[in-house]
């Protein structure tokens, strides 16, 4: 439900001219209204609230006093710093991140975009350590399973070299880290594939501007597609699957100097 206050009102068109799905339009009296018939539409993106230079309108129930005002952004220097110093963490201190660095980055995740801004997504945050025990000692016994009955060999040719690293117990998926981030959506979303990548990305990035290290964990997908145990220890709900794991912590580990990755194939047109 889109609401315009028409005593701040200035009747700029800002917010029918960003209306992605044009449900705004301009009534008789010259004010933006949304029609019922097309209220269905509305995908509750906010863009109106959010571009009115009066704070006019309120948004499925949420008001311009409810909304931050923008607030300063990195410089691109900065940003291309953090984006050229981040490193995939596998080296994590034994301790839990405090409670502020934790709510943080939670809080992080309500601004992730999705396709067609659908917020169907499902997180679940493993916020202590020895929450995470029980997802390695799962996935220990599981991966030892596997490979005395010889499924491992057809699931995965090249685990050969990581075999005495799993017949000794070792974690080699969660690569002992203190916490875990995992990104589900449901299996009708319209961009089921893509949404929890870019959701974790966004995660990856405000991880770093704190200190906290991450690692993106593609093998813990797929523990969470085979281990049904994991899949009910995080209480995925049901049409839901599990689509990107990240792990992160404190970094055990400290980078002196920046890489120099080798550039991608690019075409400038």
């Amino acid at each position: 439900m889109i609401r315009i206050d028409e005593s701040k009102c200035l009747k700029c068109k800002a917010c029918v001219k960003d209306c992605i799905v044009k449900v705004l339009t301009i009534g008789e009296n010259g004010f933006p209204h949304v029609r019922p018939e097309d209220e269905r539409f509305c995908l509750n993106c906010q863009h109106c609230l959010a571009v009115c230079p009066v704070g006019a309108v309120e948004c499925h129930d949420v008001t311009a006093e409810k909304a931050a005002p923008v607030g300063p952004l990195p410089t691109a220097q900065t940003m291309m710093n953090l984006l050229c110093q981040r490193r995939s963490i596998r080296q994590y201190k034994l301790e839990d991140l405090d409670s502020e660095t934790m709510d943080a980055l939670v809080k992080s995740l309500a601004w992730t975009p999705t396709g067609c801004n659908d917020h169907r997504l499902f997180f679940a945050v493993v916020r202590r350590r020895t929450e995470m025990d029980f997802f390695r000692d799962k996935m220990v016994k599981s991966m030892q399973f596997l490979v005395k009955t010889g499924i491992m060999r057809l699931l995965y040719p090249n685990f050969k070299r990581y075999k005495d690293d799993i017949m000794a117990g070792e974690d080699i998926i969660f690569r002992n880290a203190p916490h875990m981030v995992v990104a589900c959506t449901p299996k009708n979303a319209p961009c089921k594939e893509a949404d929890p990548w870019i959701a974790l990305s966004y995660f990856d990035v405000m991880a770093q501007s704190l200190g906290v290290g991450t690692c993106w964990c593609g093998f813990g997908v797929y523990a969470f597609k085979f281990v049904k145990a994991l899949r009910e220890r995080i209480g995925l709900p049901n049409g839901y699957k599990v689509g990107a794991v990240m792990l992160f912590g404190w970094p055990d580990v400290e980078y002196k100097r920046q890489t120099a990755p080798k550039q991608f194939q690019m075409k400038l047109l």
